[in-house]
């Protein structure tokens, strides 16, 4: 038996259910991820199956059919999503995998009795390009600057002078008893050689690459809530017999009585209709249809090569000049005058100083200068958790790869 408190209970749900119910109500949804009259692409690489995000407003309590119905008419009952509370995003998964889709016109249709209120068909009319996506590869370049600097030499000329003292080409005999005389003897000269050392600098070039990788987490981008409603259905389904084809849904009219919100909603509608209309106008007259950006699949992905291609590029500075030191030898000779020879008497000899004379000599001596350059590439490695991908699906998103 049941107790009067829970009944009580019961009788007490039952009415504040009918109570909240709006029996006028019409129930309005929108596409977030595929909108109506839109062209969108759909990898066919991918087998996971054909999801699309819906959000409603102004409807009772309940529950939408989903219908996916492909160029040829074939029917895809798609699991049912809540039509309450209002904007809450809902995402329905349909039987069918992207690789088992063509390309061609698409229809999505949100059925549903709307609880009390009135029943609700509406269509989105989808344009899907079914195909691989592209994989583009992107070879980054990384370029080395080196700066290198012209070198012009100047030369200065220094000369270095042997003095060559040489004996007396010739003797002169005096007569006998003549007073005494001197000879004057020059030892012969030595050489004493100087050695100035100049440095000369080599200049080495060493490039040096480096790789280092960034991993970040992917980022979920979202169409938002595009505040597109939905059109009524014109498609009549076969797996599914809504009220609300039987009795369409009649948009009211617009009066002074009309509620405020109701008229924002019916306004909402009707701009949505003429945006729609320009759309397609827009669309017949370029040469095929563009695809949505916001589509959960892109039609190209890029790939970033791990190696990039590096190259070097010279810069020239201004001419730095060097004197360098250039050594000419040059020889002067003297000679002695004659010396006088007494015959018969003691001759006394004078020995001069030993003269010296002083040769230049110019030595190099070189260093090695290594002078390092390079560079760092840092690679950046997205990575994308699998429950990310799915958090980011029900809010009708998707990664940018």
């Amino acid at each position: 038996m049941i107790s009067s408190r829970s009944f009580l209970l019961t009788a007490f749900s039952a009415l504040l259910s009918v109570v909240s119910a709006d029996t006028n109500s019409i129930c309005y949804s929108y596409g977030v991820d595929y909108v109506d009259e839109n062209s969108y692409f759909i990898n066919s690489l991918s087998s996971d199956p054909f999801t699309c995000v819906s959000y409603f407003q102004g409807c009772n309590s309940d529950v939408a059919d989903v219908l996916f119905v492909d160029p040829d008419d074939d029917e895809y009952l798609c699991t049912q999503i809540p039509t309450y509370p209002d904007n809450e995003l809902e995402m329905s998964t349909c039987p069918i995998n992207k690789n088992q889709m063509e390309s061609g016109h698409w229809l999505l249709l949100v059925l549903g009795n709307n609880g009390d209120g009135q029943p609700f068909a509406w269509q989105r009319d989808l344009y899907l390009t079914v195909g691989p996506q592209v994989t583009s590869t992107y070879t980054p370049t990384v370029t080395f600057s080196i700066t290198t600097t012209p070198i012009v030499t100047q030369t200065t000329t220094t000369t270095s002078t042997d003095i060559i003292t040489t004996g007396p080409l010739s003797t002169v005999t005096s007569p006998s008893g003549t007073a005494k005389k001197t000879k004057t003897v020059t030892p012969a000269p030595t050489t004493t050689t100087s050695t100035k050392t100049m440095t000369k600098t080599s200049v080495t070039l060493t490039k040096n690459f480096a790789k280092s990788t960034k991993t970040v987490t992917a980022t979920c981008t979202t169409p938002g809530r595009p505040g597109h409603p939905d059109k009524p259905c014109k498609y009549s389904p076969t797996k599914l017999h809504p009220a609300a084809l039987v009795t369409p849904t009649i948009i009211p009219k617009l009066n002074r009585f009309t509620r405020k919100s109701d008229r924002q909603v019916d306004y909402e509608w009707a701009r949505a209709r003429v945006e729609a209309a320009k759309a397609r106008r827009d669309a017949k007259a370029r040469d095929g249809a563009q695809l949505e950006r916001r589509a959960p699949d892109a039609p190209t992905t890029t790939v970033t090569y791990d190696t990039p291609v590096n190259s070097t590029t010279t810069v020239t500075a201004p001419t730095s000049i060097t004197t360098q030191s250039v050594l000419i030898t040059a020889t002067s000779t003297s000679t002695l005058p004659p010396v006088t020879v007494l015959s018969g008497v003691y001759t006394q000899t004078i020995t001069l100083a030993t003269p010296t004379k002083t040769k230049h000599k110019f030595t190099y001596a070189t260093t090695t200068k290594t002078v390092t350059f390079g560079a760092t590439f840092t690679k950046t490695k997205t990575v994308t958790p699998t429950a990310s991908v799915t958090a980011c699906k029900r809010l009708g998103g998707h990664f940018l790869s």
